[in-house]
């Protein structure tokens, strides 16, 4: 199944709910109104299971103290939310409240699993934001301009890594990363051949979006690698290139929870020559993680208690 496929497939819940919303109708969908809650408490459950196994007092302790690091890490979970609120505020008169919906999608698809957070971004538009029409359309067009540009800036940066001067062996990664590169340009060209068929926005909506999504994915891979950096300097530039261009990878795959760990273990288990770059990958990836766990759970206690506060009013 090619990445257009999937990245559409990811959102497809989302058109039942359009489908069962019907003319704003909420009575022919009374379950609309139990999904965010349903999410809230996943994260929360995900949250605490995820706690349970790890030792976040170790974590703690081994995290840098300067305030310039921790600065870097709300930068970094900054960034995604707040390129997508540019991105739907100059598709929709979208109010300043849906920056934290915007902060809880990217932390749903952190914690949750791939596009939970888009489903739950498109549930939050349809019941506050005053669209003049159905948002799916939108949401699923964001989502494939997200990965077209995701293609383009990953194969960049493999180009990148192996064009560096230096003993940069990919050995038996040779082939995988090849076939990788082809099915990543392959993808890129279709959606650009096709996009009058594949997406609803306009050619100026097109590039507009487009160049958000560059900036915002060229600005984590550059803070990702800042974060690295600040906990172990040294490193050559080609491996740092080569790790964020395998980040790129782990972190696109659709319906995969906890992607920086799992990129963590990744690096821990292929790149065991290079001194310290595991341990690094692994602690900027805790770090991140507790991140978007105080982001999800904090916003899905809010949303519950919001969800409570109405259902006393009603």
């Amino acid at each position: 199944m090619n990445e257009v496929t999937q990245t559409v497939r990811g959102v497809e819940a989302a058109a039942v709910a359009d489908w069962a919303k019907g003319a704003r109708d909420r009575a022919t969908a009374p379950w609309l109104r139990w999904a965010g809650p349903i999410l809230s408490l996943a994260i929360i459950a995900v949250v605490a299971d995820a706690l349970g196994r790890r030792d976040v007092l170790a974590l703690w302790h081994m995290t840098p103290s300067a305030p310039g690091f921790w600065i870097g890490v709300a930068v970094f979970l900054s960034i995604q939310p707040v390129a997508d609120f540019l991105i739907f505020r100059g598709l929709w008169p979208l109010p300043l409240a849906g920056l934290g919906a915007l902060f809880r999608k990217s932390a749903s698809n952190e914690l949750l699993f791939g596009y939970s957070g888009e489903l739950q971004f498109y549930l939050w538009a349809r019941q506050n934001a005053a669209l003049p029409g159905s948002p799916f359309g939108a949401v699923r067009d964001v989502a494939v301009m997200s990965a077209l540009v995701g293609n383009v800036v990953t194969i960049a940066l493999l180009l990148g890594a192996i064009a560096l001067p230096g003993d940069l062996a990919f050995g038996s990664m040779e082939h995988s990363i090849l076939w990788s590169a082809i099915i990543l340009v392959g993808s890129s060209m279709a959606i650009m051949l096709f996009r009058n068929r594949v997406l609803a926005v306009t050619r100026e909506q097109f590039w507009r979006i487009g160049a958000i999504h560059l900036v915002r994915s060229v600005a984590m891979t550059l803070m990702v690698g800042l974060l690295w950096a600040m906990v172990v300097p040294g490193v050559s530039l080609g491996w740092w290139l080569l790790l964020a261009a395998a980040r790129q990878f782990v972190t696109r795959l659709p319906f995969l929870p906890n992607k920086d760990l799992v990129f963590a273990g990744l690096a821990a288990g292929t790149l065991k020559t290079v001194p310290n770059v595991a341990e690094t990958v692994a602690l900027v990836a805790g770090v991140i993680f507790a991140g978007q766990v105080l982001i999800g759970v904090s916003l899905a206690i809010a949303d519950l208690a919001r969800e409570a506060t109405a259902g006393k009013e009603r």
